[in-house]
């Protein structure tokens, strides 16, 4: 199957991006926070490398199967990640907060029906079956990750929690890829996916380029070292340690009366 000189451009500048990602991921050992963000790029990696020499020397059915497959790990992986960036926020000590913990479960639950529906409506313009199931699955994965974001960063804000940290800017880079990719993916199920269409591919270039744009944001904000926390102002600080010993006070009553 022949490449074009800008089809070649892409992998490349896809394959550089990701390699250049993984290398600050390992020297500013952001890994050992990141680890299931750290996988999706080291898959991203394997499955750049996979599909260019399936395409350069397979079939077309190879390539086919070969990527939808390649997708659905990517897909899974990118949950993971959801859920890595939700837990990193909303339980920095291990533990939910009552309140969040089940503002989460709606939170999944309204956005996988919300996305079922949008792709239940959706009426794919494809011939054969096969594209139909590809073209509405990629539609329900990339609204539900769209969704997931938007909601993570709605509770951020109610929550009043700092959108400079390494986490936010990886939920950042997603969340706005993830809406492109909604729209990318509207276009293919009112366009069908013929590869050969002058539409298919400026779509398919869109979307790379978005991407590229992605990584190359997360490469720089992962460089960089996070904003320090803001230290709590003296007389706050002394009004917590007060209210912690009167709590204190309490407690050794409530113990000696138990005695």
């Amino acid at each position: 199957m022949q490449l074009t000189g800008l089809d070649l451009l892409f992998w490349a500048a896809g394959l550089g991006a990701h390699l250049i990602l993984l290398s600050v991921l390992l020297i500013r050992r952001r890994f050992k926070v990141f680890p299931i963000f750290t996988a999706f790029i080291i898959a991203n990696v394997g499955r750049t490398v996979a599909l260019y020499f399936v395409r350069l020397l397979g079939t077309r059915a190879g390539y086919f199967y070969t990527f939808w497959s390649l997708g659905i790990l990517d897909t899974v992986l990118q949950l993971a990640v959801v859920y890595e960036m939700y837990s990193l926020t909303f339980r920095p000590l291990g533990v939910w907060a009552r309140d969040l913990r089940g503002t989460f479960i709606w939170l999944v639950t309204v956005s996988i029906a919300v996305a079922a529906g949008l792709t239940w409506l959706a009426a794919p313009h494809a011939r054969l079956w096969m594209q139909v199931v590809i073209i509405k699955g990629s539609f329900f994965s990339s609204a539900c990750m769209s969704e997931l974001f938007v909601g993570m960063m709605v509770l951020a804000v109610k929550a009043g929690l700092p959108w400079k940290t390494h986490v936010a800017r990886i939920s950042q880079g997603l969340g706005v890829y993830s809406i492109i990719d909604v729209l990318i993916e509207a276009g293919h199920s009112y366009l069908g996916l013929e590869r050969d269409s002058p539409a298919y591919t400026a779509l398919s270039h869109f979307r790379m380029t978005a991407y590229l744009l992605c990584v190359a944001f997360w490469i720089v904000m992962l460089w960089r070292n996070a904003p320090d926390s803001r230290r709590l102002p003296e007389n706050m600080r002394g009004q917590l340690t007060q209210l912690q010993n009167m709590v204190n006070s309490d407690l050794e009553k409530i113990r000696a009366r138990q005695k």
